[in-house]
């Protein structure tokens, strides 16, 4: 019995044991180290095509599960209403000064400059 997985020894073949490895390491690397992971361990062209295959395959699947659940997060009403008490604390405030000045050619060009300051306000009630 080995002590770490709880496998008896010798249950799994090398290569099997090669290819779960390399599949779940393939899900979290590019495909050419994928490749050349496959290589290094000699496994089959076959095996090669179908650990990157689905590696390919569960990546696509991890990213889009993540990207969705990113997305469920950013929409959800709690982060709405910290992002709106973050903003209810704030004041902006922006000068511009736009200049119209004539540039050796003779053309008018905008000469803008701006100069934004945040800072945090008193909330309503805080006592700070």
């Amino acid at each position: 019995m080995d002590e770490g997985t709880g496998v008896p020894r010798g249950f799994l073949p090398d290569a099997v044991k090669k290819a779960l490895v390399a599949g779940v390491t393939a899900v979290f690397m590019t495909e050419e180290g994928a490749r050349r992971l496959a290589r290094e361990w000699k496994l089959p062209k076959e095996l090669m095509g179908f650990i990157g295959g689905q590696a390919a395959a569960a990546k696509d699947e991890l990213l889009r599960i993540f990207s969705e659940e990113v997305r469920r997060f950013l929409e959800s009403e709690a982060v709405r209403r910290e992002f709106w008490k973050v903003l209810s604390t704030m004041a902006i405030e922006i000068r511009a000064d736009v200049r119209l000045r004539s540039d050796a050619e003779g053309r008018v060009r905008p000469d803008v400059r701006t100069e934004v300051k945040g800072r945090r306000t008193r909330r309503k009630g805080s006592g700070a």
